[in-house]
């Protein structure tokens, strides 16, 4: 027994030091000599390794793409810096599986504990964007009154335009298709700017809502016991949030079936994501009660039965029997 708590206290030690050590790299400064260095060795791996690298781009412009890069770093840069600089130049391969990983602050134990008690400041919010306009679409909590509709205009005095601009280059798109960037970005626009900025207890914001403008303080808040019950209640995984992969957060599902009509016909199987949570389990289920079945994709030319329906998007599937 003495042995096994020695060793958790030992485990305990590395994992804090691992954190502190990480997040001391990340926020090193590296010369131009070696961030330069640095890009040359992320081209020869690709070259080496992506299989189609010249598909959408050809090696003339990708070749110039990297040499202009390289000319810009002529000052030491952090990785998060060197992330912001050498991201857009991955994504114009337009590969939509292939990026590199933000270097993100890591927790420890402690702040992670903190930050599970209090509340979120923009992740309390679903988003929309259209061109370099970001709209809130849902306030569950009434925050400050924000209501859907109300465009987000600046974060601390800094035009969100400007942001989105920027993050936009830093998502990679498979081939020439544009109609992904709105939507990914809407869910990935605070990621990229915590990484930028850091967490935030509070932020200035303005905001416009039917032409009348508004300055406002968003706040950090502590969460009250009947909350972290709450959350503790959420969090606990019952068969059915377990094989639907059940997201606290936003309070629903990634995936899930359900029957249109009383006669179990028709069935409706919504995907938000593609999570190997359980997934296995969920399909096989899924389509053990639809043995004798067509699986129809949105917009499919062959068939018909789609029309009767709304479809969001295509991870959605309806499934009929025959």
């Amino acid at each position: 027994m003495k042995y096994f708590i020695f060793t958790l206290v030992v485990l305990s030690f590395a994992s804090c030091n691992s954190v502190k050590k990480y997040n001391e790299q990340r926020l090193s400064i590296i010369t131009p000599e070696k961030l330069r260095q640095d890009v040359d060795f992320a081209y020869q791996k690709l070259q080496e390794m992506h299989p189609n690298l010249n598909w959408y781009i050809s090696k003339k412009e990708l070749d110039f793409k990297f040499d202009s890069l390289k000319s810009t770093i002529n000052k030491p840069l952090t990785p998060t810096q060197f992330y912001f600089k050498l991201q857009p130049v991955i994504a114009k391969i337009r590969e939509g599986h292939l990026s590199l990983k933000i270097p993100a602050k890591r927790f420890s134990k402690k702040e992670i504990k903190a930050l599970k008690n209090k509340k979120g400041l923009f992740g309390r919010f679903e988003y929309h964007v259209v061109d370099d306009h970001l709209y809130f679409i849902e306030n569950k909590d009434s925050i400050q009154n924000i209501k859907p509709g109300t465009e987000l205009l600046s974060i601390n005095d800094v035009p969100v335009s400007n942001y989105l601009k920027k993050y936009r280059e830093l998502i990679s798109s498979d081939g020439y298709n544009t109609t992904f960037y709105p939507y990914y970005l809407k869910d990935v626009f605070f990621s990229f700017f915590v990484a930028e900025k850091g967490i935030m207890d509070s932020a200035k914001i303005e905001t416009i809502y039917n032409d009348k403008k508004q300055t406002l303080v968003l706040k950090r808040e502590s969460k009250n016991k009947q909350e972290i019950e709450k959350d503790k209640l959420d969090k606990k995984r019952t068969p059915e949030k377990k094989i639907n992969d059940y997201v606290v957060s936003t309070n629903s599902y990634n995936r899930n079936l359900k029957f249109l009509d009383k006669d179990s016909t028709i069935a409706y199987m919504k995907i938000k994501s593609f999570s190997r949570t359980f997934s296995d389990k969920f399909y096989k289920e899924s389509f053990a009660k639809n043995q004798k079945c067509r699986i129809f994709l949105p917009h499919h030319r062959h068939s018909r039965k789609l029309r009767r329906f709304s479809v969001r998007n295509q991870s959605a599937l309806l499934l009929s029997r025959s």
